[in-house]
């Protein structure tokens, strides 16, 4: 594994897990709103990242046809891809396990939380 995936996938896994400690202690948690500005510059340091390293290395490396199948295997996989965190499927097994009921649950959440638009 090259040294630039590595290093991205510390940088998600902070953003994670400091989204597990958020959810778990609530917007009334005492450093909340700290936690959520550490949330949205983990999130944007490693797009930053992304967009600044691997993704010109994936287009130096990787031919046209192959990416234009990769964008649509990402998209297949965020529409049936759960809308939330969930800590109890956090290996892959249990991702490819639960991930599509999950979805599914999460989709009606959405649906019935969602303010009317009329």
């Amino acid at each position: 594994m090259t040294r630039w995936s590595t290093t991205g996938s510390t940088r998600s896994g902070r953003a994670k897990e400091t989204l597990q400690t958020l959810i778990k202690g609530g917007v009334d948690a005492d450093g909340f709103d700290t936690g959520i500005v550490l949330l949205r510059d983990a999130v944007l340091t490693h797009a930053r990242y992304e967009e600044r390293y691997e993704f010109p290395q994936l287009r130096q490396h990787v031919p046209v046809d192959r990416l234009r199948s990769l964008a649509t295997a990402v998209r297949a996989a965020e529409a049936s891809a759960p809308t939330r965190p969930h800590p109890s499927a956090q290996s892959a097994k249990g991702n490819l396990a639960a991930g599509p009921v999950l979805a599914v649950i999460d989709r009606v959440r959405d649906a019935v939380r969602k303010p009317s638009e009329s």
